[in-house]
């Protein structure tokens, strides 16, 4: 390593890193993660496939120093508080490395000789080098970003990457799996990896990503279902005859029985929240089983004129999917772009399709308040003087 740069990166731990230096000079290397990760998972299988001893590379949950989000963790290991995270001791400074990818180049470079299954550091320019790493970027870039949607609760006022809704990550989740077959090689029905007859990169990120897929997308009833080349290779990987495979699921699995313990998708539109609720009028205009008189449409909404109107103009837009919002008292983290995008169109069809210069918008919210069909849906109601308060 070129000496100005260790001494950058050594730096990037002051002021404690002479002391955690003198601390653990002779420590072995540490990976904090933890058995449910599936980023992690991919370190792991790389440890386990060149049969690492824990006296070289020592596997420890985040909670040993206090959580991802404690002082120690932030500021010793990761500043992002997320895992896996690699700290290494080289020439007697400490280094942190985070990130699966950077970690799993690292040690499959380190380990790649050890006796073991596994290519997890093929020559930079052959054909095994850029096959395995078109598969890990797809994974990494398309596939890793989004998993959020199948086990977090919506970020508040942060959609799943450019998604703006938990379903519609899920949509392109599973997209994006059926483009990764054209990655994988014909010849996979001969041999048992995705490139060949020894594990690489690709493997090791995708497995672990695949079992999140196989344990969530159902909860959401979603059919996990893959394209026959890499259904075959996910076959032979949860068969029993890769040790690591199925030592792996095993890890992820445990992990996930606990998340279920802790009922969590219970909350979660979709999985634990599901509509039930009958299907209504909104539902047979939206589907063109009813005509109406529609003003404005795209892919969320749809408004259209009242059949009784209360004032010269009166229109309702609705979202076309009711997504358990029957009333608006049910809204929740998941709703925040649909209804964003509810109140973002009513300018345009107010003002520019309805010529309204003024206006009332009312959402009744309960039969006591004169709701009488549950399915939300915003009144525009204009062409006359609007009196206050409002009846």
């Amino acid at each position: 390593m070129h000496s100005k740069f260790a001494f950058l990166f050594a730096s990037w731990r002051n002021p404690s890193s002479q002391r955690m230096t003198h601390e653990v000079r002779s420590m072995a290397t540490t990976l904090y993660d933890a058995p449910v990760s599936n980023n992690g998972a991919r370190v792991r299988m790389i440890l386990y496939y060149k049969d690492v001893p824990t006296t070289e590379v020592k596997i420890e949950s985040p909670a040993k120093i206090g959580g991802l989000k404690s002082e120690k963790y932030l500021e010793e290991v990761n500043p992002q508080g997320k895992m896996p995270a690699l700290e290494e001791e080289i020439n007697g400074q400490i280094y942190s490395i985070p990130e699966s990818d950077t970690i799993a180049r690292y040690l499959g470079a380190k380990f790649n000789a050890r006796s073991g299954p596994g290519d997890f550091a093929p020559r930079a320019g052959t054909q095994l080098a850029v096959l395995a790493d078109r598969i890990t970027r797809h994974h990494d870039i398309y596939l890793a970003s989004i998993q959020g949607c199948l086990y977090k609760a919506t970020p508040r006022l942060q959609p799943f990457a450019t998604f703006g809704t938990r379903a519609d990550a899920i949509d392109e989740f599973q997209q994006q799996l059926i483009r990764l077959e054209r990655f994988i090689p014909d010849d996979i029905k001969q041999d048992p990896y995705l490139l060949g007859k020894q594990p690489t990169q690709a493997d090791v990120a995708l497995f672990p990503t695949l079992v999140f897929a196989e344990r969530m997308l159902p909860k959401f009833q979603k059919t996990f279902c893959l394209e026959p080349k890499l259904d075959s290779w996910f076959k032979f990987m949860t068969s029993g005859k890769d040790q690591v495979a199925t030592r792996i699921y095993q890890e992820i699995s445990s992990g996930l029985d606990a998340w279920e313990a802790n009922q969590r998708w219970d909350t979660i539109l979709g999985a634990g929240i599901i509509d039930t609720k009958p299907v209504t009028i909104f539902d047979k205009i939206i589907s063109g089983d009813i005509p109406a008189d529609i003003v404005y449409e795209d892919d969320l909404c749809l408004a259209f004129k009242d059949i009784n109107p209360v004032a010269p103009t009166h229109v309702l837009l609705i979202p076309k999917q009711r997504s358990c919002l029957t009333q608006l008292r049910y809204a929740n983290d998941d709703h925040i772009f649909l209804l964003g995008h509810l109140m973002s169109k009513v300018g345009h069809i107010a003002t520019d399709l309805l010529g309204l210069e003024s206006y009332r918008l009312v959402v009744n919210d309960g039969s006591g308040a004169c709701q009488t069909v549950f399915h939300l849906h915003i009144h525009i109601i204009g062409g006359r003087a609007l009196l206050w308060p409002p009846g």
